[in-house]
């Protein structure tokens, strides 16, 4: 009896950590709208708050990112693959100060708020949710623009 008991205790234990490690996979369609920056850190130093005044606009396929004190903005095409944890993101420049360019990143969205890494072609696509000098990744914290 006591064998059984530790048994089914054991199964429950496995299934409750099981499911907590389980996360939901991102869905693309929560990216569509304005987001405003709440912070940004590129290659291990904080980005400047003024320039992360301007909303960053997401639609179906499309990113749109302001450039701090001009009227100009990046137009990225961008592919999002929900099935990795975190979600990856693949980002290629259309049309901006510079119109040609990719980084890979990664991104995860929960509610209103979205975390956004990556890093320019020829470095490594982050693994965590940091930038450091050593990785040379951009990082972001975003919200949902009400």
């Amino acid at each position: 009896m006591k064998y059984l008991a530790s048994l089914v205790l054991s199964l429950f234990v496995v299934a409750v950590v099981g499911s907590e490690e389980k996360k939901e996979a991102l869905d693309p369609a929560k990216l569509v709208g304005d987001w405003t920056y709440v912070s940004g850190v590129k290659a291990g130093e904080k980005v400047a708050k003024d320039t992360l005044a301007a909303k960053v606009t997401f639609n179906k396929d499309t990113v749109f990112v302001p450039v701090a004190g001009t009227d100009m903005k990046f137009t990225m095409a961008f592919k999002i693959d929900a099935k990795e944890s975190p979600a990856t993101i693949d980002m290629d420049i259309k049309d901006g100060p510079v119109k040609e360019g990719k980084a890979l990143g990664i991104i995860a969205i929960d509610g209103d708020d979205m975390k956004l890494c990556y890093t320019f072609e020829g470095a490594k696509r982050p693994t965590k949710f940091e930038s450091t000098k050593e990785n040379k990744a951009h990082y972001f914290v975003l919200k949902r623009a009400k």
